[in-house]
Order: C-alpha cells, then sequence, then structure tokens
C-alpha cells in the first residue's frame, strides 16, 4: 500500500509538464492560424459580396439610363419667318461646372459643358442621344453623356402622352409605364409626324419664330401649344417639377446625365491606390450661375480604375455593324440612323487586397484588356484601352495583383433614336 501511495503522490515531472505545454501551444497555435485564415477568406468573400451586390445595382442604373437616351429628344426646329432658326438657343452645363477632380493634367477635356449641343452648324442645337469623350477623364477614362427627357431625378421625367387636335388634356399610353402629370410639372410637346420620308419630332414653341419652349402643365392643356390643325399629332414629355418660382421655365428642352470617374478626396481604404469612384451627375434646371451648381451627383461604383465606351455603327445600311467608334464623330441625324449598340466597359476592384492571391497575367504588355476582346490580336482595329503590368503597377501600386480585377461589360441596342 505504501508503495502505491507514494507513485501516487509523486505526480508529473518537469520533463513531462514542457511535453505537454509544448503540444498544447502547438494545436493551439494551428487553431489560431487556421481561424485567421478563416476570418480573412470569410472577410475577403464578404467583401466581395459587398462589391457584387453594389456593382450589380449601380450598373443596372447605368444599363437603364443608357436605355432611355433619346427618349423625347426633338429632331427638328421650326423654321421663324425668314426660314431662319437663329432665335433659338440654350445651354445644359455652364462654363464653370466641373466633374472629374484629382487628375494629373486636369482632365481639361472632361468639361461638362464641352459636351453641350451647340457648336454644330449642319445641326445647330439638335440633341444627340449618346456623346463620349475618349480617353479625357481620370486615369485616361472614357465621358459618356446622355440625353433623354426621361433621365431626370424625380417623377416627373417618367411622364409622358399623347395630344390631338380633338383632345383638351394629355392621353397618357396604355401599354407602357408612365407616371401621371401634375399641375404645373414642366413640360415641352413635339409635333409628330413625316416629311419627305423621314419621321419629324419638332419642337413646339409659344409663337413661331419665338424661344419659349417649356410649358407649365395644365388641364385643359395651353392653346399655345396645343395642334392647331386636324392633322397635327402631338407627344408631351415631363421633363421636371416646378420651381418654388411656378414660372421659372426649363433652361433647356430635355435632361441630361454625364457618368465619369473621378477620385474624391477621400476613399475607401479597401480601394487600391490610384482607383476612383464611377460617378452619375445629372444637370438640373437650377440658378446655372456662380457659384450655384445645378447639378445632383450619385455614386455608382467604387474602386474603379478604367472606363472604355465603344459605339458600333452600320455606315452603309446593310444592317450590320461595319465600324466602331469612340469619338465624336457622329452628328444627331448620323447617331439615329446609324449608331446599333453601346458598349461599355468597367475594370473595378472586386474585394479587399488579398496577400494570398495573385491576378493571372499571360502577356506582361497586355496584362488587362478594357474594350473589345479585338485588342488583344488586333489592337489597332479595336477600340477601348491596354494596361500592361507596368502601367497598372504605376497606377494602382506594385502590389496590384494582390487585388481581384473584374471588367464588368454593358451592352445595349438604342430603341429610342
Amino acid at each position: 500500500m505504501s508503495k502505491r501511495s507514494n507513485n501516487a503522490a509523486r505526480g508529473y515531472t518537469i520533463v513531462e509538464l514542457m511535453v505537454v505545454m509544448l503540444i498544447f501551444s502547438v494545436v493551439m497555435t494551428l487553431i489560431s492560424v487556421s481561424f485567421s485564415r478563416m476570418v480573412r477568406g470569410s472577410a475577403q468573400l464578404i467583401k466581395s459580396a459587398e462589391t457584387d451586390i453594389g456593382g450589380l445595382i449601380g450598373l443596372e442604373v447605368m444599363r437603364r439610363d443608357i436605355e432611355l437616351g433619346g427618349l423625347g429628344l426633338f429632331w427638328n426646329i421650326p423654321s421663324d419667318a425668314k426660314g431662319s432658326t437663329s432665335y433659338f438657343s440654350y445651354t445644359e452645363a455652364p462654363d464653370h461646372l466641373k466633374f472629374v477632380y484629382n487628375c494629373l493634367d486636369g482632365c481639361p477635356q472632361a468639361k461638362p459643358s464641352l459636351f453641350n449641343d451647340s457648336t454644330y452648324d449642319d445641326d445647330r442645337y439638335i440633341p444627340r442621344a449618346y456623346r463620349v469623350g475618349n480617353n479625357v477623364a481620370y486615369n485616361g477614362s472614357d465621358y459618356l453623356v446622355l440625353k433623354a427627357t426621361a433621365l431626370g431625378t424625380n417623377k416627373v421625367s417618367r411622364a409622358w402622352g399623347y395630344l390631338n387636335y380633338t383632345t383638351t388634356v394629355v392621353i397618357p399610353p396604355r401599354d407602357a409605364e408612365s407616371q401621371p402629370f401634375q399641375d404645373k410639372d414642366r413640360v415641352i410637346a413635339l409635333k409628330s409626324g413625316m416629311a419627305g420620308g423621314r419621321g419629324v419630332r419638332e419642337l413646339v414653341f409659344k409663337q413661331p419664330g419665338e424661344a419659349g419652349f417649356s410649358v407649365s402643365y395644365v388641364k385643359p392643356f395651353p392653346a399655345d401649344f396645343s395642334p392647331k390643325d386636324p392633322g397635327d399629332n402631338f407627344l408631351v414629355y415631363g421633363v421636371d417639377k416646378p420651381e418654388k418660382d411656378d414660372t421659372l421655365p426649363l433652361r433647356f428642352p430635355f435632361n441630361r446625365a454625364d457618368y465619369y470617374i473621378s477620385r474624391p478626396d477621400e476613399m475607401s481604404p479597401n480601394c487600391a491606390s490610384g482607383t476612383g469612384v464611377l460617378y452619375k451627375a445629372v444637370i438640373t434646371h437650377g440658378n446655372p450661375d456662380p457659384p450655384h451648381l445645378p447639378r445632383e451627383t450619385v455614386p455608382i461604383l467604387d474602386c474603379v480604375a478604367d472606363m472604355q465606351v465603344v459605339l458600333p455603327v452600320d455606315t452603309n445600311g446593310d444592317g450590320e455593324i461595319d465600324y466602331h467608334l469612340d469619338l465624336e464623330e457622329l452628328d444627331a441625324l448620323k447617331t439615329r440612323d446609324q449608331l446599333k449598340e453601346i458598349r461599355v466597359y468597367i475594370l473595378a476592384q472586386q474585394g479587399r487586397r488579398d496577400d494570398s492571391y495573385s491576378y493571372p497575367v499571360a502577356d506582361s504588355e497586355r496584362a488587362v484588356i478594357v474594350g473589345d476582346r479585338d485588342l488583344m490580336e488586333n489592337p489597332d482595329d479595336a477600340y477601348g484601352s491596354i494596361w500592361s503590368s507596368s502601367k497598372m503597377a504605376a497606377t494602382f501600386g506594385r502590389n496590384w495583383r494582390n487585388y481581384r480585377w473584374r471588367l464588368y461589360t454593358i451592352v445595349v441596342q438604342p430603341k429610342n433614336l
């Protein structure tokens, strides 16, 4: 009995305790490392999911706006008694308005006023539904301008209807989504028909040869903007809600949305250095004089590196795309006749930096392609931008490959030209 008691009372030796503690420490270290990796992995997945959700929502807004381009735009201006249209003018973006910031060169060609439709002699002040500034914005990205009545920031811009000689009120469409007009909504009227074998969408003025095109909606519709002949058919489009001063007219007869990349002073810490934010800016009908800034700006997508816009056209009318544009080469008429698609390519970061990940690069001179697939094989015959590994490193930092880069593609066939 005494021998067993002595052995039981002896306990563990220091060597045995050290071995146990060593094993325990190794096990806990392995658990801690595994847990840390799981946490980092889950955080990366969560951030990637947030990026995907935010990107889908924001880019769907952009896709819808592109599809609406051209809706409610006028194609013709009536001449005055002397056969001239010089009485008519308007200004969309005032000269002091600026959207793109923190460019190395200041991005002078991304000035919103440069995309006003007022400088072409052959179709003076006839708006073009789509305009593109090629490589003029942040990081050499494109600047996209959309024009349509439906691009406003309120329900009024989504209201439209018919007006003919026998009615005194605007008749809403039956088979299309449209908001009802409210008293004092600011609207425009277009005379619709055919002339010389071509469609006509003529902007209606209060008096022939006078510049008043803005109408305050009431029932019955104002006689000055109503059909005068039995064969006349008018389309009425909502543009903007009334200002505090109910008599204040529209500054221009449609709405305009600009899409561009800019880098704000405060960026998300999860974004790679050198990336920016994709914004949508709606130019409003408020006071255009300094220091007022007539615009409403909404962020669409964070951590954006580049945006390229390509406009495939059919120049010979055979129904097949035969030429791609990304420059200001089409006037309003050619845009309606020839433009077949609008393609937008957006390069953005997905999730946060992951040091365990390396972005795959097959060709260091063509590490990232933002644009047509043909850029890889025929860079001289396709449109977009090619990012080499060295350019990516110089723009977004040496660790640019530790980010997951995703190319978003939007392809829209215009339906409202």
